[in-house]
Formats: C-alpha cells, sequence, structure tokens
C-alpha cells in the first residue's frame, strides 16, 4: 500500500504524526545538516527525516545533476527539484556566481525545475546553482559541469544529411501602425556547417547552407546564421515545456529585431534628406525557423554577414550601458539610439546594436515599464497598440542611466535631436486622458509605408520643418501656422503615457 502512494504524500504524512523527529544518526554524524535521506530497506522508498523536515521552508528533494537529450542533438539538461513549496516562490540559476536566470514558480508546484543548455560546449562548463526563496525560506544546490563531464555526457549526431525546416517571415504591411503578423511558410532543408560561432554563451549561433526550398529569401546553396538563447529555463508540466518555451522566447526576439527595424527605416529616410549625413544604417531582418526533429526546435535565421563582426552598443555583464563613439558607424548609432528614444518620448531604448559595417543585428531594447504603449493615429480614430514582446522588458534605471551618460555628437547635431537632459527635465508623467499623448502630432495615412507623414515639427527633428521629409508634399507654411505648430509640440512631449494594468 504504501508502495503506491506519491512520495511527498508519504513524507506530509510523517511529519504531520510527529512533527518534531528525533534526528536520523547520518544526519547528526553529518552536522545536523537537515537534509532528506534515503534508506536502502525492502520497502522501495522510505526517507528518514531530520528536525527541520517541519519547517514551512522550501527544501531541496533532487540535488542538481546532467542529462543529454536522448535525440542525440547536442543540448544538455540540468535539472533539480524542490519539495514544501506553500508559496509563490522565486527561482534562480547560477553560473560561476552570476545570476543567469530568474523564474517563478507557484504555490504547491513541487515538478522538477530545469535548465536546457544548447549545445553544449567548452564554455558552457562551470559550478551551476540552483536556489530557491519564498516568505518562508530558502535552500539552494549546485553542480560541477566540467569538460570531462560534459564529454562523457554530450551526443552529437552527425548532420551532414540536413535536416527539413518550416520558416516563417514577420511581416509588417503597415510600417508601426501595424502590430505584425506573420506570412506565408516556407518548407526547405539546411545542413549546418559550423556548428559554434562567436563568442557569447547567451546566444548559440551556427552556420547553416541552405540545400533548397528558401528562395527567394536565401537561395539554394548560401549560407545563414541560425540563432538561438540559451540557456533555457522550463519546468515539467505540460504547459510550460521546453518547446514552448523556446517559442515564446524566439518569437519575442523575431519580432523585437522586426519591429527595430521599422524604426531604423523611418530614421534613414529622415537622414536621407539631410545634407552631410551620408551613408544611413539598417537592421536586418530574422525569420522564425522550427525544426521538428530538434528538442529545441524553433530557432532565428538571418543573413550571414560577410566581414569583421563588431559590437558598437551594448551592455556589460552588471547591465551597464557601453557605447563606442570612434568610428563613423559608431556614432550613428549612438544617434540613432538617442533619435529613437527621443521618438518615442523616453519609453523606448536600443541597449544592443552588433554587425558588420552599417548593417545591425543582434538587437535588445528595453522600455521604461511594463506594457509600454504607443499611441498610433490614422485618419480614423486614435488606436492603442502595445508592442508585442516589449511588455516584459520594463528597466526604467537603464534610460535613466542612458539620459545621464549620453554625449550628443555631430550626427545629432545634424538630426536636430534635443540634448538629452534638458528633454528629460520637460517630462512630466501624466494620466491618458482622452486622445492625448506624446504622439499626438504624429499622423498615419491609412494604409501607409513606415513612414509617418507628419505637419509641423513632430519628429525627433523638432529644428526642421515638415518639408524636410520625402514623404509628405511641400506647403508653404504661414509664421502663425509654425508657432501654432511649434506650440503643440512642446505640449505633446512634456507627456509621457501611464498605463494601469
Amino acid at each position: 500500500m504504501i508502495k503506491q502512494l506519491p512520495v511527498l504524500m508519504i513524507l506530509r504524512w510523517i511529519v504531520s504524526r510527529n512533527p518534531h523527529p528525533t534526528p536520523c544518526d547520518r544526519c547528526t554524524a553529518a552536522g545536523g545538516s537537515g537534509n532528506i535521506r534515503e534508506s536502502t530497506v525492502p520497502c522501495r522508498f522510505i526517507f528518514t527525516l531530520c528536525s527541520s523536515a517541519s519547517s514551512p521552508a522550501p527544501q531541496v528533494i533532487r540535488k542538481i545533476r546532467g542529462e543529454p537529450f536522448p535525440d542525440a542533438s547536442g543540448h544538455l539538461k540540468l535539472w533539480c527539484q524542490f519539495f514544501n513549496i506553500l508559496s509563490d516562490s522565486t527561482i534562480k540559476w547560477y553560473r560561476d556566481e552570476e545570476e543567469i536566470l530568474e523564474v517563478k514558480r507557484s504555490g504547491g508546484d513541487e515538478s522538477q525545475v530545469a535548465l536546457a543548455i544548447v549545445q553544449a560546449s567548452s564554455p558552457d562548463c562551470g559550478v551551476y546553482g540552483c536556489t530557491i526563496k519564498n516568505e518562508y525560506g530558502a535552500d539552494a544546490t549546485d553542480f560541477l559541469l566540467s569538460v570531462d563531464i560534459l564529454s562523457d555526457m554530450v551526443l552529437k549526431e552527425d548532420l551532414e544529411v540536413g535536416e527539413e525546416i518550416e520558416m516563417t517571415p514577420l511581416r509588417f504591411t503597415k510600417g508601426l501602425a501595424d502590430v505584425g503578423c506573420w506570412g506565408d511558410k516556407f518548407f526547405g532543408r539546411i545542413m549546418t556547417t559550423v556548428s559554434h560561432i562567436g563568442e557569447g554563451c547567451a546566444h548559440k549561433a551556427c552556420r547553416v547552407k541552405v540545400i533548397y526550398g528558401l528562395d527567394p529569401v536565401f537561395e539554394s546553396g548560401s549560407t545563414c546564421i541560425m540563432k538561438v538563447q540559451s540557456p533555457i529555463p522550463y519546468g515539467t508540466k505540460e504547459e510550460r515545456n521546453l518547446a514552448e518555451r523556446n517559442l515564446e522566447i524566439t518569437k519575442q526576439e523575431c519580432k523585437v529585431q522586426n519591429m527595430i527595424r521599422e524604426y531604423c527605416k523611418i530614421f534613414a529616410a529622415e537622414a536621407r534628406v539631410v545634407e552631410n549625413f551620408g551613408f544611413s544604417l539598417e537592421v536586418i531582418p530574422q525569420y522564425l525557423m522550427y525544426r521538428p526533429a530538434n528538442s529545441v526546435p524553433y530557432a532565428t535565421v538571418e543573413t550571414d554577414l560577410q566581414g569583421v563582426f563588431l559590437k558598437y552598443c551594448m551592455r556589460d555583464a552588471k547591465g551597464r550601458l557601453i557605447t563606442r563613439t570612434t568610428s563613423e558607424v559608431e556614432q550613428k548609432c549612438c544617434t540613432f539610439q538617442h533619435w529613437i528614444h527621443q521618438w518615442t518620448h523616453g519609453n523606448l531604448l536600443v541597449t544592443h546594436l552588433q554587425g558588420v559595417g552599417t548593417k545591425l543585428t543582434n538587437i535588445s531594447v528595453v522600455t521604461k515599464s511594463k506594457g509600454f504603449v504607443s499611441v498610433l493615429i490614422n485618419a480614423n480614430a486614435f488606436e492603442l497598440h502595445r508592442y508585442q514582446g516589449l511588455t516584459e522588458q520594463g528597466s526604467p534605471e537603464v534610460l535613466e542611466q542612458f539620459v545621464a551618460q549620453h554625449q550628443c555628437n555631430y550626427y545629432c547635431g545634424l538630426l536636430g535631436l534635443r540634448c538629452l537632459k534638458a528633454a528629460d527635465n520637460l517630462q512630466q508623467p501624466t494620466k491618458i486622458k482622452g486622445s492625448r499623448s506624446p504622439l499626438l502630432n504624429r499622423k498615419l495615412s491609412t494604409g501607409s509605408s513606415p513612414q509617418l507623414q507628419r505637419r509641423g515639427a513632430n519628429s525627433p527633428q523638432t529644428s526642421r520643418k515638415a518639408t524636410s521629409s520625402p514623404k509628405v508634399p511641400r506647403k508653404a507654411l504661414g509664421t502663425e501656422e509654425n508657432n501654432q505648430t511649434v506650440k503643440a509640440n512642446h505640449e505633446g512631449t512634456s507627456e509621457t503615457v501611464e498605463l494601469k494594468r
């Protein structure tokens, strides 16, 4: 009868019968550590409990252990298990004492906690730790992943024959007036040529060769870059399994980069009409890829940029912004950060810009708060759109740091961008009232391109007239009308949208 009962039910029954048990001999010999000990007796699993078992704090029931995925894809699974989770808890994963991921666990959910390391290799080695904490207490466990242990665990299948894939583009048919929709799928076959490129561990990138099926996006015989975020935290419950977490993360990355691509199109259009600005920037598109034969099936795929790959803007391990301003491309990347910060009235900031020459990729962003809302205006009415993929990126401290450290350069001046410190003093948060918003003066033509049709000084180039946009017919404005437009623009920029969820 005991063999058929769940282990945790047996534990709770024993504790309820004896809330203050005497520590076992092995626990006492170990210094009273209070851990659950396993005994080898005829009855399958019977646990000897020490005195701390009656504590309401969460406890480790299975220490971290590693195992390969059964599909021989080269991925590694680290997992552990906690019990006595009486309330909502925070679980954190560490590598070499640096936090890498944080997940939430509901009270009563005592399923395994797992971490998938994609394409595990020697840079992933180190001491991994997992901690759980709630209002009742905390517990932790760790695991040493060495090169020897990794080589014994991970088995990689020969992929010279390639694999079948599906590739889906993300379409913005109306530019920033559109939240984006997934287009028609491409069905093709690819083959991995270089299994690991780059120096980072946050994303695993590999170079693949297109065998067939992805024309005209990628010609047969050409190479492209496939990326997967790693590591990926997940649980063993069906609704939060690895594939679903992998899909959620990959879709968000794809949406972020393609949305910033739409912003960059507007930035480039405004820069083209400015004398002496020179070449502009381009964010390359990303596509969603599905590999049905892989245990981590979703990835992004993009053009294989040829040349020296450089990091223009980034954040360090502590989250601090790092920008370079030596070359012309680096200065224009800083100007693009300033431009998009001003365009969204301090609600959105690009934190990572990397690439080859003027071709940019590996885009990351932060927003001022969760649920960042932009008011988009068309000919009919005001419409609120929440930027998908950005609702969980609230980091106001990063935007404050950018305002404090950004130094306007020559190209900021050419575009007429305002000094950030002065603009920050003008912004005062207010509640949404009717149709008022920081983007009140921006209008979208119905079914138009990403370029917004503006009247007056509505873009970040406040010093330029409406005649500067190549998309708007030139109009002769009177002095009185100009004054009214500038006044309306200053009034709009002094507000910040506040969303109550």
